[in-house]
């Protein structure tokens, strides 16, 4: 059986990377006696998944973690794992499947909003409307050029708020890249510790559908 939980990644753990916060998470199912199920082989580890992870500072209520383990239900894995887990990681929901939903593999695309100290300049609106959209990245150390305009899927303006859809998963934008090109380009004031994941998503039939409605599937 596979349990799914929900969970915030906010505070002081937004700064902590992804490998220290799956060192977290396994300690504290340990601590919640969780009968956790390991790989089979010399080297045994933990049947645990997540998703994409964010960026360093970047805050997210929407980040998901499956389990295979035993002898459970959400409702109690809920309870022990919040009583034993640091809050800036609490879990906020728990379903359970027969199988791996295979979030990694499966999701494509995340909801970002970024909170700025200015005005949102609304012509940031208008990168939908380009054909290509070229921003510089940085490559093992080397600037380079790329086209990410088929990486967004949606960019909203709303006064002090900017609100971005954009690819998570096998193909990826790094959001916190973005972010530092419209503060290049746009003169919007934020930070990375103001930009927050609200939510993830799987495409079904050409359609987003959220995470969580996926997972009642």
């Amino acid at each position: 059986m596979i349990i799914v939980i929900k969970h915030v990644k906010a505070g002081d753990f937004s700064y902590v990377s992804h490998l220290d916060t799956m060192d977290v998470l396994h300690r504290t199912l340990k601590r919640a006696k969780i009968d956790v199920n390991y790989s089979q082989g010399f080297v045994k580890h933990m049947l645990t998944y997540a998703t994409t992870p964010i960026p360093l500072g970047t805050q997210s209520v929407a980040e998901y973690y499956s389990v295979d383990c035993n002898n459970i239900t959400p409702e109690e894995f809920l309870e022990r794992f919040n009583e034993n887990v640091p809050q800036d990681l609490r879990a906020v929901s728990a379903v359970a499947k027969p199988k791996n939903p295979n979030l990694a593999g499966n999701v494509t695309a995340s909801d970002f909003l970024v909170k700025c100290k200015n005005i949102v300049p609304v012509e940031i609106e208008e990168i939908m409307d380009k054909d290509s959209y070229m921003i510089d990245l940085t490559k093992k150390g080397e600037i380079i050029q790329k086209d990410i305009r088929g990486m967004l899927f949606s960019i909203f303006v709303d006064g002090k708020n900017l609100w971005i859809r954009s690819a998570t998963g096998n193909t990826n934008l790094r959001i916190d890249s973005f972010v530092k090109h419209l503060i290049k380009e746009y003169n919007i004031e934020t930070t990375m510790n103001d930009i927050t994941r609200l939510a993830q998503f799987v495409q079904l039939d050409g359609k987003f559908v959220g995470v969580d409605d996926y997972l009642k599937l």
